[in-house]
């Protein structure tokens, strides 16, 4: 099992003993507001824990803070050719949150060794959005994403890339100490 440790903040991989916290978040109103998906069930989510879980094409874990209070999801997933894609990303700490996103950043650029990562983030979640871009994105593009597996309502998503080259060049020194800092 893989876990990832930075200053404030730990990626551990998702285990069915998350089911219900993860529930609690994604189904929660004013996350989901922001999802490609409809509210789930508690057996949906443990299903789906248990078939992501031997997934070779994606890494699913969930950011707590250093004392393990659980504090959101992120993920890399649909890994082919070199290219992941970034999501199924809620985090309600803002220092975990942009913690967490560059953790992963690291993992898939030096461990996963993987050339690009995208993300496909709903255009009126402009926070998570600008975010991406204070931490290396590029904007590449908008295209419309529907909501859940069998959805027939579409939202307009922005699509934002990095490259391994553009993270290795990019100075995350700032961020790095704003997040000692909180």
């Amino acid at each position: 099992m893989v876990s990832i440790r930075g200053i404030k903040t730990i990626l551990a991989e998702i285990t069915e003993a998350d089911a219900e916290a993860i529930l609690r978040l994604r189904n929660d109103p004013h996350n989901n507001k922001f999802l490609f998906q409809r509210p789930i069930t508690p057996e949906e989510q443990i299903s789906w824990i248990k078939k992501n879980s031997t997934d070779v094409r994606s890494k699913n874990f969930k950011v707590t803070d250093l004392n393990n209070e659980f504090k959101g999801t992120i993920s890399i997933y649909n890994i082919e050719n070199g290219r992941g894609e970034f999501g199924r990303y809620i985090v309600t700490n803002p220092v975990n949150a942009v913690e967490a996103e560059y953790l992963l950043l690291k993992y898939c650029f030096e461990d996963l060794a993987l050339d690009a990562v995208y993300c496909q983030t709903n255009l009126e979640n402009r926070s998570v959005w600008s975010q991406h871009l204070k931490l290396g994105f590029k904007e590449v593009g908008q295209k419309d994403v529907a909501v859940g597996s069998s959805a027939t309502t579409m939202v307009k998503a922005i699509v934002q890339e990095i490259t391994s080259e553009e993270f290795r060049n990019f100075d995350y020194e700032k961020i790095m100490r704003l997040i000692k800092h909180f």
